[in-house]
C-alpha cells in the first residue's frame, strides 16, 4: 500500500519473474461493480491464476476492501464476496491500495505480508532518473549536476518514466540528442499540472 508511482506493481512483477511465474494482472473494473458479476468474475480470474500456476495482482483493489457500513449494503455485498472467495485461495496474490486506512478489519488477519511504500526520496528518485536514461537508444546528455537538479522534482516512478518518453520524443522531433535542458523542460511542465490539481508537496525544479 502507498501512493502510486512507487513501485507496488514492480514488486510483483519482480517476484514473478523470481518465481519464474506468469504474472496476471486484473483491475477492479474488471472484476465488476455488482455482487453477481464480481462472484463470477473473480472466480473465473482464480481458476485462471490457478491453472498457470500465476502470480496475481488485483490492482486498486479499494472497493473490496474498504471497511462494510450499515448504510451501504451494495458495497457490504461486494466485501463479503470478495472475503469469501479469497479465502481459499492459495496461489501468490498481490493486491494494491492507496488507502489503507479505510480496510475492513476481517481482511487485516488474511493478509500475510502487509508492504508500505513511501513516497520515493531524492536518493531513490535519483537512482529512478539514472535507470530511465540508462536505456535509451543513442544515450543522452546529462552530467551529474544535472541528475541532482532532475531528482530535485518530487516525482514517482511513473511520472520519471512518463517524462523520459515525452522528452525523447521532443528531441527525435527537433533531431537533436536528449540531453537535460529538454528532460527538465518536461519535468516544469509536469510539475506545473500537478499544482493545478492541487496536489500538493511539489516544488518546481530550479532552472
Amino acid at each position: 500500500h502507498g501512493p502510486p508511482g512507487v513501485g507496488k506493481t514492480l514488486t510483483a512483477e519482480c517476484v514473478a519473474e523470481f518465481s519464474r511465474r506468469p504474472l496476471y494482472i486484473v483491475s477492479s473494473g474488471d472484476l465488476g461493480t455488482s455482487a453477481e458479476a464480481l462472484d463470477e468474475k473473480l472466480g473465473q480470474t482464480l481458476d485462471l491464476a490457478s491453472t498457470w500456476k500465476a502470480v496475481l495482482l488485483i490492482d486498486e483493489a479499494d472497493v473490496f476492501l474498504e471497511r462494510r457500513s450499515l448504510h451501504d449494503l451494495g458495497r457490504n455485498s461486494l466485501v463479503s464476496i470478495f472475503l469469501r472467495t479469497l479465502e481459499y485461495y492459495s496461489g501468490i496474490l498481490f493486491m494494491t491500495t492507496n488507502r489503507v486506512r479505510t480496510f475492513d478489519d476481517a481482511f487485516k488477519s488474511r493478509i500475510h505480508v502487509p508492504l508500505k511504500y513511501d513516497d520515493l526520496p531524492k536518493e531513490s528518485r535519483l537512482k529512478v532518473w539514472k535507470n530511465f536514461l540508462a536505456g535509451v537508444e543513442g544515450g543522452v546528455e546529462v552530467d551529474e549536476e544535472g541528475y541532482e537538479r532532475l531528482a530535485e522534482g518530487n516525482l514517482n516512478g511513473r511520472q520519471i518514466k512518463n517524462v523520459v518518453r515525452t522528452a525523447k520524443s521532443l528531441a527525435a522531433h527537433k533531431k537533436r540528442k536528449l540531453d537535460v535542458g529538454q528532460l527538465l523542460q518536461v519535468v516544469d511542465i509536469q510539475m506545473t499540472f500537478e499544482r493545478e490539481l492541487g496536489d500538493g508537496g511539489v516544488d518546481e525544479v530550479e532552472r
